[in-house]
């Protein structure tokens, strides 16, 4: 714009004492080469003298200026915005609110509360001394708030303003030092200014609101800041969205030494945030730069680059050392419910041969009391005693006890006295209950099959089933409950099929790959389904479960065991 510039003033009084002749001073001149579009030159005599304020304003009316503005003036917001976005998503994943039947209501006012805290931090005073301190009382504020506002354990609160005050101060970081790098980068390559490459939009400024005739004010797209302002949110949404569905597992609170240890990170990156927001009046000045660079600009672009470098390897350390406290938290847990698992197992496998020696037994001395009778009989019938008599007592005796001996005997019969055992047992429990129950399951004698395995994934399908059919009858009486069984043998496999009505409600564990159970005790239940994919995979084979509205469905697959195996 070929317009005669000038931004500023410099008035001298008059002054006996400062030795400084009147001719001394400068003015803002127009300069294309300069960043802001002038540049200081020294005053005319004409200046010289003391000005009153008429004549300023007289002088001052007639020149035009112009004002370049920045975008990321307008974008500031952005990042006290996210940051409260996403601290209100993080403790919804944390934990619970106190007002259950408002929570958009309270979502949306703590969201504008933390805005203002974010945006508007510098309106709380605080003693000059303290100032860059304020991190630390910005903590106590934010754990007042969770605390009044949130239910569950302190230390999950704790852990939560901590960490998050630590990720927000990184990204604040990483958006302060990350222009500076970029404009160095910018000065070392000689690149002219943003204003006048891009330039969005100008527009005249109202004389009445101005001291100049005119004013032209220039809206530009600050490339380092915009660009930097857009990866500190984005590394701010991914950071807390990492930590949300890591918390998202964990429902109890966390121990004290466990507690300090995930605090040490967010401690560390607390304090550094501390200390690059002090330190920052002093890395944006280029004379400072320039004499601890030895000027020397790769140097200074090392410095500038080191700075958010830290705070993202910050950033890093607390995200992965929640993640490591998760899986050591899910190792210890795989842990317990291992030896649960195997102490089970070993109970049931002995429980089994229990039941299968009394089942032998049992088949034998029914065998033998039906010869008794029909010796007793016989021997009545010999003496002259008719023990078929309708209306005799003895008759309805002897019916008595061949009732009770018929039943001693199954009327499920698989070709194996431990899976007999299991799905009569089933059966009847079934049949208690009011459950239809047909099983056409027939045990693979020729596979190599141990009949305990079998039994294991018998007993923990079925026992699934039975409280599928169970819980569907509490909630409707007249619902058709059912259980469906049948094995079948292709080739070298072995299939079982299990079929059982449900509710239609299958809870699934986070990978998707198991069944979780409805029970409160997580630790003691929620084991059948990994049991049964154990013995599975012991005969290299497999497990898999279908729900379809109102029907369940498992197929179990077990493979024929070779001569080695």
């Amino acid at each position: 714009m070929d317009t005669i510039l000038i931004q500023s003033f410099s008035l001298l009084e008059e002054s006996e004492s400062s030795g400084i002749p009147e001719t001394t001073g400068s003015l803002l001149v127009p300069d294309p080469d300069s960043e802001y579009g002038y540049k200081a030159r020294e005053m005319p005599e004409s200046f010289g003298t003391t000005l009153t304020e008429e004549e300023f304003s007289e002088i001052t009316s007639s020149y035009q200026a112009i004002n370049n503005v920045a975008l990321s003036n307008y974008l500031s917001f952005l990042l006290a915005f996210t940051a409260s976005i996403c601290l209100v998503y993080l403790l919804k994943q944390f934990l619970k609110p106190r007002l259950d039947r408002f929570k958009w209501a309270a979502h949306l006012f703590l969201a504008v509360l933390f805005f203002t805290l974010f945006k508007y931090r510098w309106w709380i005073r605080l003693p000059r001394g303290l100032y860059y301190l304020f991190p630390v009382m910005e903590v106590i504020l934010l754990l007042a708030v969770i605390y009044l506002a949130y239910r569950g354990k302190f230390s999950k609160k704790v852990y939560a303003a901590v960490t998050f005050e630590a990720v927000f101060g990184l990204c604040q970081a990483l958006y302060t030092y990350g222009q500076l790098f970029f404009k160095e980068i910018s000065s070392y390559l000689e690149l002219p200014p943003n204003s006048e490459i891009f330039r969005l939009y100008s527009y005249v400024k109202d004389p009445a609101s101005s001291i100049h005739a005119s004013e032209t004010v220039n809206i530009y797209f600050d490339w380092e800041k915009c660009l930097m302002l857009f990866l500190a949110c984005a590394a701010l949404v991914l950071s807390v969205r990492k930590l949300a569905r890591m918390g998202e597992r964990d429902t109890e609170g966390i121990p004290r030494s466990e507690l300090y240890f995930l605090l040490m990170p967010s401690f560390a990156a607390n304090v550094y945030s501390i200390f690059t927001g002090a330190a920052y009046f002093l890395v944006s000045n280029s004379v400072f730069v320039d004499w601890a660079t030895w000027d020397d600009p790769l140097q200074s672009m090392t410095l500038y680059f080191m700075i958010p470098f830290l705070a993202v390897a910050s950033l890093l350390c607390i995200l992965y050392a929640y993640g490591i406290y998760q899986k050591l938290v899910s190792y210890v847990e795989e842990k317990q419910r291992a030896v649960i698992l195997e102490n089970q197992v070993n109970q049931m496998q002995r429980h089994i041969k229990e039941i299968e020696e009394l089942y032998t037994g049992i088949r034998s001395m029914r065998h033998d009391m039906q010869n008794c009778l029909f010796d007793i009989k016989s021997l009545l019938a010999a003496q002259g005693i008719d023990v078929e008599e309708e209306d005799s007592e003895l008759a309805g005796y002897f019916s008595g006890i061949g009732t009770a001996l018929n039943t001693l005997n199954y009327s499920i019969h698989t070709g194996n006295p431990v899976t007999d055992v299991v799905l009569n047992g089933k059966a009847r429990r079934a049949k208690d209950r009011g459950i239809q129950f047909d099983s056409e399951f027939r045990f693979p004698k020729d596979f190599g099959i141990d009949a305990f395995d079998l039994s294991i994934i018998l007993n923990n399908s079925l026992d699934n089933a039975l409280e599928a059919c169970e819980t569907l009858l509490e909630k409707d009486s007249e619902a058709k409950a059912y259980i469906k069984i049948r094995s079948y043998c292709k080739s070298n496999m072995f299939l079982m099929e299990l079929e059982n009505s449900c509710d239609g409600l299958v809870i699934e564990a986070g990978n998707g790959a198991a069944l979780r159970t409805r029970k409160e005790d997580t630790v003691q239940h929620g084991l059948g389904y990994q049991t049964i994919l154990r013995c599975a995979k012991k005969y290299y084979g497999g497990a898999e479960y279908t729900c379809s509205g109102p029907m369940f469905q498992l197929t179990v697959m077990l493979q024929k065991a070779g001569p080695d195996d």
